[in-house]
Formats: C-alpha cells, sequence, structure tokens
C-alpha cells in the first residue's frame, strides 16, 4: 500500500478516530497519543494539535493539566454525538425501508424581504431527504418528519403547505417525481466508492495490508461511506433502477471496515501503549454487526 497523504478536514478525522475507537471511554488520553496516530495519516504534530485544540473549543473534548502534559476525554456531548452518528454512517444502504407508494408534497413562500430565508428553508427540506421538482415544489417518498416541519418553522417560515398521495401513473419523465432526486449524478459516486473499495477487499483476502495502513485505509473508508450516504438520495428500492449498485457498495464496505478492524485495533493499541497502556483493553471499535444492534437504544435517528 501507498504511503499516508496529508488528510483533509482533521478535526473531522480525528472525531471520527475518537468516536469509532474510544466510544464510552471516560479515561483522559494524552496529546502524545494523538499526534502520534494522526501522523499515521500524514499530519504534522502542529497540524495535530491544532485540531485537538479547534475541538476541544467545539466543546467535544475536554482538556485537562498534568504538570506540563495535557490530556483529553471526550465530553458527554461528543459521545452522544459520535455515538448517533456512527450508527447513521454505518448503517445506511444496511437496509432499505418498505415504502407505501405515497409521495409527500411540499411547497413554501417567503416574501421578498425574507428572501434570505430561501436557503435555509431549502437545506432543511434537503437534509430531510426532499428533492427539488420543480420551482417551489419539493417531493419525498417520505412523511415530513416532525422535527424538519419545527425546524422550518424556527427560521421564520411559516407559509408552508404538505400534501400526501400517490403519483399519477399519467405522468413520467421529467414530471416523475424521481427526477427530483437526481440518481444519474449520484451513480458516479456509487461506482467511484466501488473502484476504491475492492482492491482493499482484495488485499485482505491476500493478507497485504499492515496495521498502519489497515487503520488508515478503515478510517478512509468509513469516510468516503459517509460522504456517500450525505449525497445518496433516501429512496425506497422500488424507486431505484435495476442495476443500482447501492447493494454492491454496500457488500464492499462491511467487507472492507469489518475485515480491516482487527490489524486497525492492533495499531491503535500500539499508540495507546507508547504513551498510556493502562488504557489498551478500553481500545476497541464496533462492527457493523455490533453497530445495527445499537438501534434498539438509539431509536431510529433521521437521516
Amino acid at each position: 500500500m501507498t504511503n499516508a497523504k496529508p488528510v483533509h478536514g482533521s478535526q473531522q478525522f480525528l472525531l471520527t478516530l475518537l468516536g469509532t475507537y474510544f466510544l464510552g471511554v471516560e479515561d483522559k488520553v494524552p496529546s502524545t497519543f494523538f499526534v502520534d496516530v494522526l501522523g499515521d495519516f500524514g499530519l504534522s504534530e502542529t497540524a495535530s494539535r491544532n485540531a485537538l485544540s479547534r475541538v476541544a473549543r467545539q466543546g467535544f473534548l475536554e482538556p485537562t493539566k498534568r504538570g506540563r502534559s495535557t490530556y483529553y476525554a471526550l465530553t458527554e456531548t461528543a459521545h452522544s454525538r459520535q455515538r448517533r452518528r456512527l450508527k447513521q454512517i454505518v448503517d445506511f444502504g444496511r437496509v432499505l425501508r418498505e415504502w407505501d407508494g405515497t409521495w409527500t408534497v411540499a411547497t413554501f413562500s417567503v416574501s421578498e424581504d425574507q428572501r434570505h430565508l430561501r436557503h435555509q428553508a431549502r437545506q432543511v427540506l434537503r437534509q430531510s431527504g426532499f428533492g427539488l421538482l420543480y420551482d417551489g415544489v419539493w417531493v419525498s417518498p417520505w412523511p415530513l418528519a416532525e422535527d424538519s416541519r419545527q425546524a422550518m418553522l424556527n427560521i421564520g417560515i411559516d407559509r408552508i403547505t404538505v400534501f400526501t398521495g400517490a403519483a399519477s401513473a399519467a405522468f413520467g419523465g421529467e414530471g416523475d417525481p424521481v427526477s427530483a432526486f437526481e440518481l444519474e449524478a449520484v451513480r458516479p459516486l456509487l461506482e467511484s466508492f466501488i473502484a476504491r473499495t475492492a482492491p482493499i477487499v482484495d488485499a485482505l483476502r491476500g493478507n497485504k495490508i499492515s496495521p498502519t495502513d489497515a487503520l488508515r485505509l478503515r478510517i478512509e473508508t468509513l469516510r468516503d461511506w459517509r460522504n456517500l450516504g450525505e449525497n445518496h438520495p433516501d429512496l425506497p428500492v422500488d424507486l431505484l433502477p435495476a442495476d443500482w449498485p447501492l447493494a454492491m457498495a454496500r457488500t464492499l464496505f462491511e467487507q472492507a471496515y469489518d475485515g480491516l478492524a482487527a490489524a486497525a485495533e492492533a495499531r491503535m493499541r500500539h499508540h495507546v501503549g507508547q504513551s498510556a497502556a493502562e488504557l489498551i483493553p478500553s481500545v476497541r471499535s464496533l462492527s457493523t454487526e455490533e453497530v445495527a444492534g445499537l438501534e434498539q437504544s438509539l431509536g431510529d435517528p433521521a437521516k
């Protein structure tokens, strides 16, 4: 495998590492550990310490001084956020919801002197799984969640109307509600993920991945799966093309993420052992199956 290159979004990488390997761990971890482990991802000591400081300022890490050394622990906010976020990311594509054929149509209106609210309203609807069919007409195969409706009200959108019903079979083409989701723009993202992940799975079968590469590749695979989930429309299987490659991508994600786990964990324990050997037993991450088992305690979080 090739050497690591400096990563982008060092703060997100740091939170992903913590949320993956220290979920539920309340012990304080020395800053030297983070510097060492982020070095596997191509970050310099300065970049690593800057990322630590920024994440702490955001309220996700609590710093403590012991002499001249600084230690960090995930805050309660971070534990809750990362636990729910990990489940959202890892569960993407695991099970597609059944659909009853009902569409939800949402429209809203703002006055000219409040045009700045339109962008915020569109963001709420997109994050709620709605697609823009025509100007001002948003559609989804799922109901508008109550928290999304409340979010619209909170930003000042009080003129919003929601309809539900089946789409007429007499209309199709650009009038088909599915066209609001630009599936063919998403297909290359799936194909790109498959092209990046298949060689990892092949290398695992040949036992050709070192612990250092395993840790880097596992976190990068999780990052790529997160990005894919954020861009993939939340559509039922009934509305996806017959040759849609999500199932293949999901299989490769599971094989790579779970297959890299043991070697990646060994690398994490090596880093912890250099600065806080007593924390070695705390280092572990959940498999895709174990994350799926979190559903009962977490409920069914909105995408």
